[in-house]
């Protein structure tokens, strides 16, 4: 059986559409985020957490229907492979733009997820300074190989460049 170029263009088509759809409301989710990851609403944080899960999960089934799609027709799973499907696929190289394009609103996801990231890190840290007043100890809590527990360890310099 073989399958014909119009076909498998049609079908990445509808792949890379799907994708840039689900990228653009990923966008808008990790948008949404900064705010609600900077405020203390657990509720909101949990719900849009689940939103942007469920699209990662999506994107992942997606990436992996191009994946299969490619090795099924012998041209490999990594980029070259990929490159050389939408060569044969689609000549007039649409595809190809439409995946740049794709690849490019991953790259603002990807910034994004990264900066929400960054500002949970540092709540997290203000709280474990803040448990750290409250126990009246200065160092953070450290267990040795042996999982026996040390605490106020004390700062040590580890040497100078």
């Amino acid at each position: 059986m073989s399958l014909a170029r119009t076909d498998v263009r049609q079908h990445l088509d509808k792949i890379l559409s799907e994708e840039s759809q689900l990228l653009a409301e990923l966008q808008a989710v990790l948008e949404s985020e900064t705010g609600i990851v900077s405020s203390d609403d657990a509720d909101a944080i949990a719900r849009i957490g689940n939103n942007r899960q469920r699209c990662v999960d999506r994107l992942t089934r997606l990436g992996q229907e191009r994946n299969d799609t490619s090795r099924m027709l012998s041209f490999g799973s990594d980029a070259a492979g990929l490159d050389r499907l939408f060569e044969w696929a689609d000549p007039s190289r649409t595809l190809r733009a439409r995946w740049s394009a794709n690849l490019e609103l991953a790259r603002r996801c990807k910034a994004l997820n990264d900066r929400n990231g960054a500002i949970v890190t540092a709540k997290l840290d203000r709280v474990q300074q803040l448990l750290r007043k409250l126990r009246g100890t200065h160092a953070p809590v450290v267990y040795s190989a042996r999982a026996s527990r040390y605490a106020n360890l004390g700062s040590r310099d580890l040497g100078c460049a």
